[in-house]
Formats: structure tokens, C-alpha cells, sequence
């Protein structure tokens, strides 16, 4: 084991009892009325980072930027607590297969404030990881990552 640093019990300072200075009457009212206004922006800080959509929120129809695809946001069939992304509308070009009716992302859950985590499907039995940021209720940003290349798909709320 290496050790950074020691310290000893008798080389810490000895405890001493904190005093508050005395403060006249219109001191300790300015000071409370700073305390006031420095407090009241944290806690709509606060409350309006809590207000940021949630998992549920999420759930519906999503089409893709560039009008490829509708995905249809529901709970899984084979776990219902999680989420799972489903094609419900396609268009193809030449040679394309379709996805239509297949899950392409599964175990949709949420990791932090405003993200969650997901399996985005490339082939049967293989997946990728993806990450799916809550930009707004309209907007989700799906990053997904082979190694180091990473593409970033965005989707709007189908009106």
C-alpha cells in the first residue's frame, strides 16, 4: 500500500469553538435579504432542471431528420418496464430492407437527468450501444457508437 501522506492525531489543530461576530440589527437584515437573493435563483434553477421530461415522456411517435423512418416509443413486449423503439413507417431506397415492424432499439431506460440508454439493433442477436439525450418534449438526440465512430440521429415528435 502507498502512502501519500500521514497525519497524526497530535499534528492536527486543536479544535476551537466558532464565534459569530455581533452584528447590529441593519446588518443582520442586509445580510438576510443577500441570502434571500442569492438563494431564490438556485431553487428555480433547481426546479426547472426537475421539470426536464422524464421517461414516460418519451413514449409515442418519433420520425427520423431525415423522413426515413417513424418509430413508435412503447413498452417492450418481453419487459414492460423498459422501453423499446419500433418502426412503424419506412421509406426505402432501391435494394433496401425493410425494418418495418422490428424493434430497433430495446431496453430503452433512463441513466441520468435527461438521458437514458438503450440496445440499438444492427442484426439479429447484435446490438450497439445507444445513448438518448431528451432535448426538448419534440426533440430526441440518439447517439450510437462502434468503437470510436459514433452517429447522432435526431427525431421529432410526429405531430
Amino acid at each position: 500500500m502507498i502512502t501519500f501522506f500521514t497525519l497524526s492525531a497530535s499534528s492536527l489543530p486543536k479544535k476551537q469553538k466558532a464565534t459569530r461576530p455581533h452584528l447590529p440589527y441593519a446588518d443582520r437584515k442586509v445580510r438576510s435579504g443577500l441570502t434571500k437573493a442569492l438563494v431564490a435563483p438556485l431553487v428555480l434553477v433547481s426546479a426547472a432542471s426537475q421539470a426536464s421530461p422524464a421517461i414516460s415522456d418519451i413514449k409515442g411517435d418519433w420520425v427520423v431528420d431525415d423522413g426515413s423512418a417513424v418509430v413508435r416509443v412503447a413498452p417492450c413486449a418481453y419487459e414492460p418496464s423498459r422501453l423499446c423503439a419500433i418502426v412503424i413507417q419506412e421509406v426505402l431506397a432501391p435494394g433496401e430492407e425493410s425494418a418495418l415492424n422490428q424493434i430497433v432499439v430495446r431496453d430503452i431506460r433512463p441513466t441520468k437527468q435527461g438521458q437514458l440508454s438503450g440496445q440499438y439493433q444492427i442484426g439479429p442477436q447484435k446490438t450497439l450501444p445507444a445513448t438518448i439525450k431528451i432535448r426538448s418534449a419534440t426533440v430526441l438526440e440518439m447517439k450510437v457508437c462502434m468503437g470510436i465512430f459514433c452517429d447522432t440521429i435526431k427525431l421529432m415528435r410526429k405531430a
